[in-house]
């Protein structure tokens, strides 16, 4: 399928959203996280669900307090434009640590995204996180 110039832009600046996501996580930069949903996103985390950006975000940061580390590693992006619309499936892999470095716990998964462009702009206005598969285990050096 051939794309053209305006859709690869629009498909970079929706894996740029997509990555900021996972990164701002990371850095547990919470105002930046807020910045990849729409005001009105819905996201669901298995049963849970959250409606827009400041409960997303207050919903992150409690569930992630507890681990010392986390690194959300991405990929095998498939993004599908329509217009001023997108719909991305995007694999995931995230590794949490405990402070003291004695216990991780790693899922992977999909994450299934519906996006705008809103005021100029890419964001998430719909997210499922499809857990696939988790462990947890002591970490030996």
């Amino acid at each position: 399928m051939d794309l053209s110039a305006a859709q690869l832009a629009d498909r970079q600046r929706i894996v740029e959203v997509i990555d900021r996501y996972a990164s701002a996580l990371d850095d547990k930069d919470y105002a930046r996280f807020r910045t990849c949903f729409s005001d009105d996103a819905a996201v669901h985390y298995g049963e849970t669900v959250l409606r827009g950006p400041d409960a997303v975000a207050a919903y992150c940061e409690a569930s992630l307090a507890r681990w010392g580390a986390t690194q959300h590693l991405l990929g095998n992006y498939e993004i599908a434009l329509d217009g001023d619309r997108a719909a991305a499936r995007t694999a995931m892999h995230a590794s949490h640590v405990a402070p003291d470095g004695g216990e991780i716990w790693v899922v992977g998964g999909t994450y299934v995204d519906r996006l705008e462009r809103r005021d100029g702009g890419w964001v998430i206005v719909e997210r499922a996180l499809e857990a696939k598969w988790s462990e947890r285990r002591a970490i030996t050096a």
